[in-house]
């Protein structure tokens, strides 16, 4: 990625907020991103999202730090970038997909100068969505024991085989970034590579799975007998593993920035709790709700903390061991609690009596609730997340 630009003045930040403000009313779709259904439903939902996405990254907004040459802004700031996670999430428009940002990341840091001509101008102009082929049934966030395996032929050309779990986004994505066992005589994190995949070649199969809400989110993919050519590997053939794990901190801090979500999580809990009884009387009387609503409350204002103080060790250049993993665990921890109680409160409002606000305000807690575990698991489980902090930030020795 391109190396911060100078500190843009108080000034400067709410011009460039305005100009995200005015892009977003202009250009995004017409209708509310949905927790747990990101996903397009249709043709037509498809189609808006991708102008979105390419209007996105047309306007220097997504891909602002990249390098200049691969279409980033000299001028990028990661403040630029907090700043339209913070518009997008608070106008309720579809934010890009993670899968995207985690495959330019890889291909920025690790691809030839071909890969990076050939690939990364269709994730621009919104051609190409990714999708990352990294959990298995035996091998969810424990990647490192992936049993997919890639052959390399005579003429240079790799044959892989296996099967891929809760892909994100593999159902309507057009390409994926495949971790492969390359080494049969290998284990663990030795021996694996990072392969492109387009989901179009002979032998890919893509199955949905539906998710709890009725949604489509997910998928289990199929790889049998397909061949990528030479040219398809990214990096060296056995450096997979730390070419995954450092897309994976990437994604992680991701989810973490997202902590926009969880004031917007509030805002609907406090408006289902005015609007809630509970024996004969509004649940805000009861000392005990009101309890509850206020840690809450405080939760999500120490995940922003951290957001914000992470944001400025990246701009000093002292970012610490585990930060991702912190700011994953604590977006999906927080999140989970602020949805489940609110879908344990929604029940007490009187349908009838509630508002279209309230009503939008119950359905999005019931959404987000029934969502939650998927973001403890995705990117790396939480217990995963608390094993890196072992190691990496409190260096305890492994057993």
């Amino acid at each position: 990625m391109s190396t911060p630009g100078a500190r843009p003045s108080d000034a400067e930040l709410a011009e460039f907020r305005d100009r995200v403000r005015a892009h977003i009313a202009e250009h995004a779709p017409p209708f509310d991103a949905r927790e747990g259904r990101r996903a397009p439903e249709n043709p037509e939902q498809e189609a808006q999202l991708r102008r979105w996405f390419a209007t996105l990254f047309d306007a220097g907004f997504v891909g602002a730090d990249w390098p200049v040459e691969h279409g980033g802004s000299a001028d990028h700031h990661p403040l630029h970038d907090r700043i339209l996670s913070e518009e997008i999430l608070r106008a309720r428009a579809p934010r890009p997909v993670d899968q995207v940002n985690l495959a330019a990341h890889v291909l920025l840091h690790f691809g030839s100068a071909e890969q990076k001509a050939e690939l990364l101008p269709p994730i621009r102009r919104s051609e190409h969505v990714w999708c990352q082929l990294l959990s298995e049934p035996d091998a969810g966030s424990d990647i490192a024991n992936v049993r997919t395996r890639g052959a390399q032929q005579a003429d240079g050309s790799w044959v892989i085989d296996g099967q891929k779990t809760w892909i994100t986004d593999g159902h309507w994505a057009d390409m994926g970034l495949a971790l492969v066992r390359t080494d049969p005589s290998s284990s663990r994190h030795h021996g694996l590579s990072v392969f492109v995949v387009p989901l179009s070649t002979a032998g890919v199969e893509v199955r949905p799975i539906r998710t709890i809400n009725e949604a489509i989110e997910v998928n289990e993919v199929f790889l049998d007998g397909v061949t990528v050519p030479a040219h398809s590997l990214i990096g060296e053939i056995g450096q997979g593993w730390s070419i995954i794990m450092a897309g994976l901190d990437f994604e992680r801090f991701g989810i973490g920035g997202n902590v926009i979500l969880l004031e917007l999580l509030i805002d609907d809990l406090v408006t289902v709790a005015r609007h809630a009884t509970l024996d004969a009387k509004p649940a805000f009387e009861h000392e005990d709700i009101r309890q509850k609503v206020a840690e809450l409350a405080v939760e999500v204002e120490v995940a922003k903390a951290f957001i914000d103080d992470h944001v400025e060790r990246l701009v000093a250049g002292s970012e610490r061991p585990g930060d991702g993993s912190i700011a994953k665990l604590s977006f999906a921890e927080t999140y989970h609690r602020v949805s489940a109680y609110g879908a344990e409160l929604a029940p007490m409002v009187c349908t009838v009596a509630a508002d279209p606000s309230v009503e939008q305000a119950k359905q999005r807690l019931r959404e987000c609730w029934l969502w939650s575990r998927a973001y403890t698991v995705s990117g790396g489980s939480n217990e995963m997340m608390r094993n890196i902090l072992a190691k990496r930030r409190l260096l305890l020795p492994s057993r």
